[in-house]
């Protein structure tokens, strides 16, 4: 696609079958009653060749939560929202946006109908405008591995993952660059390792945690080549315990042990070595 035609997208449509039905209309422009799409179709239904619609438009069923929405693909059928979250909010996949180079402009519409807040992720291309401008052009080892990029517009992260791994990073907008992601990429193609730390506060401990240091609120300072994930949690209000598993590189691994007990000060925690088989 040229940067040309990446100027004159159109904007995706965004049918709502319940509250507003009367936007659907046949492509001579005459109303379509309702008895022809009262019911939710299946996935991979095909749309009636005489509906004004086109490829990318989204045709919702849902009351709330976008649960029952569909996307128009090429082939006039339809793509049910696949919702990576798996709690009814709308992921605006791959399969619509590969051919996109604003996909964020393209569906900006579709994200106020629906709602931001129901809006989870929009899978973009690597040179996707919204990446250049604000993280940087996609160096060409990044995009020979198929790297996938993945904004949440709601928190404002890139997610970057590598496919057939388990490798994946969270970049917010504002306070990274593409030099970040570059970091850690390169970490990612090294050697792996990962560890997990296991806490257990109450008393006069879960005080420390909870008031004076106030932990609950802050993040971890990791080198820029590891990320963190939660494992299980239990909280109560005199109590916590739980779990973070942490992923990098092997040659910064004793770095990123030191800064995650560096962040729990004085408060006695297990950090453990996994085995990586």
């Amino acid at each position: 696609m040229t940067s040309t035609s990446v100027l004159v997208e159109q904007p995706a449509r965004y049918f709502d079958l319940v509250n507003k039905p009367e936007t659907l209309k046949r492509t001579n422009g005459n109303p379509i009653p309702d008895s022809e799409f009262k019911n939710v179709p299946a996935n991979g239904s095909e749309v009636p060749t005489d509906w004004d619609v086109s490829f990318g438009d989204v045709l919702n069923w849902s009351q709330g939560r976008p649960t029952e929405a569909f996307f128009v693909l090429q082939d006039r059928t339809l793509l049910k929202n696949p919702d990576r979250s798996g709690s009814g909010y709308l992921t605006i996949p791959f399969a619509i946006t590969r051919n996109s180079r604003n996909a964020l402009l393209r569906y900006e519409y579709v994200m106020e109908s629906v709602g931001k807040n129901y809006v989870t992720t929009i899978e973009l291309h690597p040179e996707d405008v919204f990446i250049k401008k604000n993280w940087g052009d996609v160096p060409s080892g990044i995009l020979s591995r198929n790297v996938e990029f993945i904004y949440d517009p709601l928190e404002e992260f890139l997610y970057v993952n590598i496919p057939n791994t388990k490798k994946s990073k969270e970049f917010k907008l504002g306070s990274t660059t593409m030099k970040d992601i570059q970091t850690w990429f390169a970490g990612a193609m090294e050697d792996q390792a990962s560890f997990r730390v296991k806490y257990k506060f109450s008393g006069p401990d879960y005080r420390k945690y909870h008031n004076e240091y106030q932990l609950q609120k802050e993040n971890f300072s990791l080198p820029k080549t590891w990320s963190s994930e939660p494992g299980t949690t239990d909280l109560g209000h005199d109590h916590c315990q739980g779990e973070w598993i942490f992923h990098g590189d092997r040659k910064h691994m004793a770095d990123a042990k030191k800064h995650v007990q560096d962040f729990y000060k004085d408060l006695p925690v297990t950090i453990e070595d996994i085995d990586r088989k």
